[in-house]
């Protein structure tokens, strides 16, 4: 009897237990979105760019995602890219997306962790993911470059040199590797202080230090604003580095020229000609009312089309007509006209020479004219010349 009510019992356990099994088990979502990475937390330096690479699987329906960064520390810039470009959303289908998190390390960042929480959303599913940034305390014995001036200004066309100093605070000799991260287009050498030649790696003994210049050349379109120049000394395991820092104030240079270049024109007294010019942001910083004008002879009539541009970016150009009018009362010949853009900071002007031509038909009425009194006097010397 017993035995019986043991195997009666056993049974409605088992019973129950598959009758419960789909109530206990996580159901999976026919459209969830999972949003991950390998490395959620990475160490980074100051005045550098690092990048999270993140896959975004999806369990459900093909769909479009929305990126978004929830959270992140206030003066660091971040952004998601895919396939090298600047993204906003995201297509989750059956195969994972591949997408990397950008982070732009501020150069005055101090050591501590810093979190990120981005977030991949879509038809009623997101996944949040948190990401850490570590910067590390410099260890005290460490190696070390230092600069007393740390930020320089000038123009774009401005070569800069810092001095710093690379100090070996090992307890032998090491030889560094040096190198710069610097935007795409700038030139950044190293050499020895106060000597010629170009280096890339040198050698310290224990405890002293050497002191080099860094020589930064910028690109002559770079934009006005400032520039991180995160340098390094890097010897195995023992790093040193300082962020340098160049201002690029604006220059500002305005041209005024044609899109083949020629500085003449063909003209017909009292009738407009029109001339195509193109007015160039030649400078590093943008130009705001910019205004043309004309000097021409007296009676003449020049004008534009447009007669004022808002905004020219700086390396920006932009067309305009100019309808050149000479007076009726000109004279066939070569004229100059000079004419000009102006904006508060620059200007930029081009001389025209305006070949006028008279009109034909006053040419016809002419010679009829000469014709007609000709022909008069021939009637009157036939007429009475005889008496």
């Amino acid at each position: 009897m017993a035995k019986r009510l043991w195997l009666v019992l056993v049974t409605v356990f088992c019973t129950l237990g598959l009758l419960l099994t789909p109530l206990l088990t996580p159901a999976r979502a026919s459209n969830g979105l999972l949003l991950a990475t390998d490395f959620p937390g990475i160490e980074v330096q100051p005045g550098t760019t690092v990048t999270f690479p993140l896959t975004l699987t999806n369990s459900g329906a093909p769909q479009k995602v929305d990126l978004k960064v929830v959270s992140a520390p206030k003066g660091w810039p971040t952004s998601f890219k895919g396939s090298g470009m600047i993204v906003t959303q995201a297509f989750a289908g059956s195969q994972p997306a591949k997408i990397d998190f950008q982070v732009e390390v501020p150069g005055d960042a101090q050591p501590g962790s810093y979190n990120f929480v981005v977030q991949a959303t879509g038809a009623g599913a997101s996944s949040e993911l948190t990401l850490q940034a570590v910067i590390k305390e410099a260890s005290a014995g460490g190696d070390k470059i230092t600069t007393d001036y740390p930020v320089l200004s000038g123009t774009s066309s401005t070569n800069y040199q810092f001095r710093v100093t690379l100090t070996n605070n090992g307890a032998q000799e090491r030889s560094y590797s040096l190198a710069a991260q610097a935007p795409p287009g700038w030139q950044v050498t190293f050499s020895p202080a106060y000597d010629s030649k170009q280096i890339a790696s040198l050698s310290i003994k224990p405890g002293q230090n050497q002191g080099l210049d860094v020589n930064v050349k910028p690109p002559q379109d770079v934009k006005a604003g400032t520039y991180n120049i995160p340098i390094q000394a890097t010897s195995g395991s023992s790093k040193a580095g300082v962020v340098l820092k160049v201002n690029i104030t604006g220059t500002y240079s305005l041209e005024l020229t044609t899109p083949d270049g020629r500085l003449n024109v063909d003209a017909l007294a009292g009738r407009e000609s029109p001339v195509t010019l193109v007015v160039k942001n030649t400078g590093s910083a943008d130009l705001t009312g910019i205004t043309l004008a004309a000097n021409a002879a007296s009676s003449w009539a020049v004008t534009f089309k447009p007669d004022k541009i808002d905004l020219l970016p700086a390396g920006g150009s932009q067309q305009v007509t100019a309808f050149i009018k000479p007076s009726n009362e000109a004279i066939a010949g070569d004229y100059v006209v000079r004419l000009t853009a102006n904006a508060q900071e620059a200007s930029g002007n081009a001389d025209f020479r305006v070949s006028v031509r008279t009109s034909t038909l006053w040419g016809v009425v002419g010679v009829l004219l000469i014709l007609a009194v000709v022909g008069g006097v021939a009637w009157i010397f036939r007429k009475y010349g005889r008496r």
